[in-house]
């Protein structure tokens, strides 16, 4: 669980500052003396033959959750529609390996095996009728997710640097929002797998930094796009209990153009005729030591709006947990349905209830 896996930032921190003194060092004659980078201070690199092993026919399982500013709007194909203001996605998933792009970057298809969706509808969206056709929607979705490919593309230092969504059509311009919708939905199934590591996933104790994250990134709904912004990552690898574990912390800032007619409806600066965020990021991933990969990560993301927002921003919430599959493993994915938000008890819809629970 999520509270057990951070929990053990504070364990692993705490070893290192409360362990015993060291007895000091016999006096070293000036010349002697050789300075190392933090980096540099280790006792053995492992450098991985294969730094895309973890894409070779594996199987994960993905869970994730959003609180979304501004909501999301899921259609089926006879023109019913449900916009979302939060959700929950569970999913197993197949990776493969299918096209060597060039010497550092591999394309992979992550086949959807089985999906289930917990949707919490907009509050202009409650009544008997809207949540009938709302359970009409979620269940289209579902059926046209299950079965569809994922396909990446993924670099040799751990990153995703690109993510589409294939089996769900797109041919006209109703249908392509459609497709993107879900997109960007899905994308967020995928972003825990982004973590940029050391040269070769060196897997040595110490920190490195990572900018710019995916995981950082906020998902907007067609048309908004031009989504900017920046963030920091400082990930800290230690060795504890036998476990290799990566604790991760980050700030960072995100931007989100209104819609254009918003726009042209306020005389406001250009920096007011957008949404901003601060966001934090916590979380802590496993790596397999003699695979040179991440076989869990749990994370926890907020963002909040600034005042320089003309528009109430509200707040952003993104948690998720990633765990790698045996063969043979069928963990649920839940049903897909309609529920209450996190805080509230909605008459006919059953309760949120989070992940890490």
């Amino acid at each position: 669980m999520i509270w057990m896996l951070v929990g053990w930032m504070g364990l692993a921190m705490a070893q290192s500052d409360d362990g015993a003194a060291t007895p000091a060092e016999p006096e070293v004659p000036a010349e002697e003396v050789v300075v190392y980078e933090e980096d540099e201070l280790f006792e053995e690199i492992t450098v991985y033959g294969d730094l895309f092993a973890r894409w070779d026919d594996t199987r994960w399982f993905v869970e994730t959750e959003l609180a979304l500013p501004l909501p999301f709007t899921l259609k089926k194909d006879q023109n019913f529609e449900i916009r979302a203001t939060a959700m929950q996605v569970r999913a197993v998933i197949r990776c493969n390996k299918t096209a060597q792009l060039r010497k550092k970057r591999w394309e992979v298809d992550c086949e959807l095996e089985d999906i289930g969706m917990q949707v919490v509808p907009w509050r202009n969206d409650r009544s008997q009728k809207k949540l009938n056709d709302g359970l009409l929607v979620l269940q289209e979705v579902d059926a046209k997710l299950t079965g569809a490919a994922l396909q990446l593309q993924v670099a040799d230092d751990g990153r995703v640097t690109n993510v589409d969504l294939e089996g769900v059509p797109k041919t006209n311009r109703r249908v392509a929002s459609m497709h993107e919708t879900l997109r960007q939905v899905m994308s967020r199934v995928i972003v825990g797998f982004d973590m940029k590591l050391r040269k070769f996933n060196q897997l040595h104790e110490g920190k490195w930094v990572e900018y710019n994250t995916a995981l950082m990134s906020m998902p907007v709904p067609p048309p908004l796009t031009g989504v900017g912004g920046s963030s920091m990552v400082v990930h800290y690898l230690n060795k504890y209990q036998g476990q290799v574990l990566v604790q991760s912390i980050g700030k960072g800032g995100v931007n989100i153009p209104l819609p254009t007619d918003v726009q042209t409806s306020t005389r406001r600066s250009a920096e007011e005729r957008q949404l901003n965020f601060i966001t934090e990021l916590i979380g802590v991933s496993i790596f397999d030591a003699e695979e040179g990969y991440m076989t869990e990560r749990v994370w926890s993301l907020t963002g909040k709006g600034t005042a320089s927002s003309f528009f109430n921003a509200g707040t952003y919430n993104h948690a998720g947990r990633i765990r790698m599959l045996g063969e043979k493993d069928a963990p649920s994915v839940g049903p897909t349905r309609l529920v209450s938000g996190p805080t509230e008890t909605v008459r006919n819809l059953e309760r949120w209830t989070p992940i890490e629970k």
